[in-house]
């Protein structure tokens, strides 16, 4: 899942050179490369002015700085960080710049550096602007996928603004702006989303839901009405929904958040809160899962202090509860499972496969057990086949040998026949050895898919319980929280 940003180079290209090729960050310099130039910083430099100078453009930005990074953990292999670094630089710039591309590995985290020169090999300067960083981001994407890495998708939710309604909703003088702060206001004083339409109402708001595609707000003395979506994406119906679900656990609202969005303390300190990551996200599985392990961790925070004073023991099945959804979460994530539906089709798809792989199985034992048996005809064959020959070859001591290895003789003529009757010849006997070993070793191979398939169905299962289960976990906090909170009052 690589990360792409862009730097204007104005005045330090030397420098910025000198750090990307670091010995000491770089493997000893194993893991720099440079195209159209050399790869030692002093000599790449020199030649990157000369080619300034070449075409009269030594004037302005002299470089651009991009860092490709990757996810801890994402990739071990920092060789491989690197092939995937010139495979997107060369997609960018093919052979028309002068670079040099170095991949990292002193923090914990690998991660590519990539300095062109601002002016191509004929004459032209790079143009930076929005469009190159995208541009960058998606060949970036374009290699990931090409080596099975993941990519960062894209917030779909944001809702673009003027500059002169997002001048106006910084100050909340917008009519936009009043619809957010009535909807805010009366979220925070209704239980359930019938009581949110009604006190809507008795403001003089005029609401569409249910039997339109999306909500939409008509706010007194307006003419059109505007669509919840549009006013972002915390006032979809189903947000609205989820925010007054969850209010009692004192999420911070968007009113305060915008209060104290200079606040440097407030900041840190929010960004601490387990729970203001999901404060206002779409309600995917994944999500579900995320807002259902904070609750437990804030609870069993909130709670900590009290249960030290009364010297009360440690109830650990929220600890329990965070491990198993902690698991389930990954695993959401790893299948990229996004809603029940998706969940639903993954349930049915793996069924079929195992449905699939265990006809054939069953096929392929029946066969496996065929072939067995031609195995052991053919290692009887093979092992009286020399008194066999000796007995036919041999005149005077034939009596002799028949009286002796009458039994081998036997078991030779009865696997010869055996044989004969499955249609397997004496030149075909080694070749069948080996096809029924690899037939044995394929058959190992789809056990373990089977297996594999059954255990991805079983955790496919313990999610859609989960799910379900969640739900009654959080209504139980909630009592439980409220008689908490009861009690406090009472003492």
């Amino acid at each position: 899942m690589p990360y792409v940003k862009q730097i204007t180079i104005r005045a330090t290209l030397n420098r910025s050179l000198k750090y990307i090729v670091n010995e000491s960050k770089t493997d000893f310099g194993c893991l720099v490369t440079g195209v159209n130039c050399a790869t030692n910083d002093k000599l790449a430099y020199k030649q990157m002015l000369a080619n300034k100078k070449k075409h009269d453009k030594e004037k302005g930005t002299l470089g651009f700085h991009f860092i490709q990074s990757f996810k801890e953990h994402e990739i071990s292999d920092p060789y491989k960080a690197h092939e995937i670094g010139l495979k997107w630089a060369e997609k960018m710039f093919g052979d028309k710049y002068q670079f040099i591309i170095s991949t990292h590995m002193d923090k914990g985290h690998i991660h590519n550096h990539l300095i062109i020169n601002s002016v191509s090999l004929d004459g032209n300067k790079f143009n930076s602007c929005k469009k190159s960083l995208k541009d960058a981001r998606d060949f970036s994407d374009e290699v990931a996928k090409e080596y099975g890495l993941g990519t960062i998708q894209k917030n779909k939710g944001t809702v673009s603004k003027s500059y002169k309604e997002w001048k106006e909703d910084k100050r909340g003088n917008s009519w936009k702006s009043k619809i957010k702060q009535d909807i805010d206001t009366v979220i925070q004083s209704s239980n359930s989303f019938e009581e949110f339409m009604d006190r809507m109402s008795q403001l003089g708001y005029t609401m569409k839901q249910g039997h339109v595609k999306y909500m939409t707000f008509k706010a007194p003395g307006m003419e059109r009405s505007v669509r919840g979506k549009t006013l972002g994406e915390d006032y979809t119906e189903d947000r609205i929904k989820e925010r007054i679900r969850f209010k009692e656990f004192n999420f911070d609202q968007a009113k305060r958040a915008s209060q104290n969005r200079f606040n440097r303390t407030f900041i840190r300190r929010r960004q601490s809160d387990p729970l203001w990551k999901y404060q206002f996200r779409r309600g995917t599985l994944a999500t579900n899962f995320m807002l259902t392990i904070s609750l437990i961790r804030t609870l069993m925070e909130r709670n900590a202090d009290d249960g030290k004073r009364k010297n009360v023991k440690r109830n650990f099945r929220g600890d329990i509860e965070i491990s198993k959804l902690s698991n389930k979460l990954k695993f959401i994530t790893e299948h990229n499972l996004k809603s029940r539906s998706d969940l639903k089709q993954a349930i049915e798809k793996v069924e079929n496969q195992i449905k699939q792989m265990s006809s054939v199985l069953h096929d392929a034992n029946e066969m496996n057990l065929n072939m067995k048996l031609v195995v052991q005809a053919i290692d009887a064959y093979n092992k009286h086949k020399p008194i066999y020959d000796e007995y036919q070859t041999s005149t005077i001591k034939k009596l002799f040998m028949k009286k002796k290895y009458n039994v081998e003789l036997e078991t030779f003529e009865k696997a010869a026949k055996q044989l004969e009757k499955m249609g397997v010849n004496q030149e075909e006997l080694s070749a069948y050895l080996e096809k029924q070993k690899s037939y044995e070793a394929k058959m190992e191979q789809l056990q373990e898919k089977l297996d594999s398939s059954k255990d991805v169905l079983e955790k496919l299962r313990d999610i859609e319980v989960a799910l379900t289960r969640s739900n009654s976990l959080i209504e139980s906090l909630k009592s439980r929280n409220e008689k908490q909170k009861l009690q406090k009052d009472e003492r």
